[in-house]
């Protein structure tokens, strides 16, 4: 029997999958997105296309409110952080601006979506040639042949009157990068994803905010990294251990805090004075330590101190923005520093005249107050805070 959704024009966008890049920076495995922000994203998808893309910025945020997915331009980055790959210890693309990838038509052995281009041209000819065939042929029992075929750039597909569809090709395109086995190969694709999406599919609002922020060495790591593995870390103790709090409803959120790459320290100057011999050694020393002897000098220290006080401020704010109902449920604030970040932090608390306001632009009534400090050996928590 033919799968009725080979018989619709436009099929449900429950059916479509949309994926996103994970992998190296030259090989991309397509993981696919949550069913909530898959459908979003279709959904947008199909406005963009009817508003022929004047009044719609065709961007969605998706991927647990931390990345937006671009229509424009085929891409999903990130809304709080820089997404071009700094650290060279860094093989993996989970916190770096990836492709995405609408998946229409798939392998239907492993469900590997096809080239976007190709899957196009399939879904165009069988639309326009194959539907009113295969509509005739719905209630029909003669036996099975081939009813229409299609040749594009070295690719040959073939529908049947019981509405298997195969793929002829000797290149490995079409299914993203991964290769086939043999000169030539077929195989059996399918219109829409085996599995649809669900529109529940995604976790609850945050309900607790924790700022990362970096100590030395942020010219050789990178804490947009090392948040990633902190969130990872936290999500699978929290799943082993307290599998309690997910299912309540209430979710923690990382977000790195960068105070260093927006400060120009002179650092072009003291590369020019460090002496040739173990050069490489003075400057690994020059990249790690010496923002230790810049937070000592009184006029670096009053930078250093702004800089990561306008950080956490414009974080707050562009989460706010993403996130309005955040304080009116009662939203915690906390900080986590390492570090040389510790003790920026414990200064900025400690040496200010009044409390620290995050104030949000939209609502400027509204804004969250840090008044008590604990100090642990690594870290610094920010609590006891009010909204006001």
């Amino acid at each position: 029997m033919v799968n009725p959704d080979l018989l619709k024009t436009e099929i449900p966008v429950e059916r479509v999958r949309w994926f996103y890049g994970k992998g190296s920076a030259h090989v991309n495995t397509w993981k696919a997105f949550r069913g909530a922000d898959s459908i979003n994203i279709e959904r947008e998808f199909r406005e963009l296309k009817q508003a022929s893309g004047v009044d719609r910025e065709g961007k969605v945020v998706v991927r647990d409110g931390l990345f937006e997915a671009d229509l424009r331009k085929n891409l999903c980055s990130p809304i709080f952080w820089p997404g071009e790959k700094r650290s060279q210890h860094s093989h993996k693309k989970d916190w770096c601006t990836t492709p995405i990838q609408r998946g229409l038509w798939f392998n239907k052995i492993n469900w590997i979506p096809l080239d976007f281009t190709l899957a196009s041209f399939i879904e165009q000819e069988h639309v326009h040639a194959v539907i009113p065939k295969l509509s005739q042929l719905a209630n029909s029992k003669k036996t099975k042949r081939t009813i229409h075929k299609m040749n594009r750039d070295g690719h040959s597909i073939s529908w049947t009157s019981n509405g298997d569809i195969y793929l002829v090709t000797k290149s490995a395109q079409p299914f993203a990068h991964v290769k086939l086995q043999g000169d030539l190969s077929s195989v059996p694709i399918e219109r829409g994803f085996h599995v649809l999406a669900d529109p529940n599919d995604c976790k609850p609002p945050v309900t607790q905010l924790c700022f990362v922020v970096h100590g030395i060495g942020q010219q050789l790591a990178s804490i947009r990294h090392e948040c990633a593995k902190i969130r990872k870390l936290c999500l699978k103790v929290a799943r082993k251990r307290y599998p309690k709090l997910t299912s309540s409803g209430q979710r923690i959120e990382f977000i790195p805090v960068d105070w260093r790459s927006p400060l120009n320290l002179n650092f072009s100057t003291l590369e020019n004075i460090t002496i040739g011999q173990m050069r490489p050694l003075r400057m690994y020393i020059n990249n790690c330590f010496v923002d230790v002897l810049y937070y000592t000098s009184p006029v670096y220290r009053v930078e250093i101190m702004r800089s990561l006080s306008w950080e956490l401020m414009r974080l707050f704010n562009l989460f706010l923005k993403h996130n309005p109902h955040f304080l009116q449920k009662g939203g915690q604030v906390s900080v986590l520093a390492h570090s040389l970040g510790t003790v920026i932090m414990h200064d900025i608390l400690r040496n200010t005249n009044s409390p620290i306001r995050l104030v949000d632009p939209e609502s400027p009534n509204v804004s969250i107050v840090f008044t008590t400090v604990l100090t642990y050996p690594n870290c610094v928590q920010l609590s006891n805070f009010s909204n006001v």
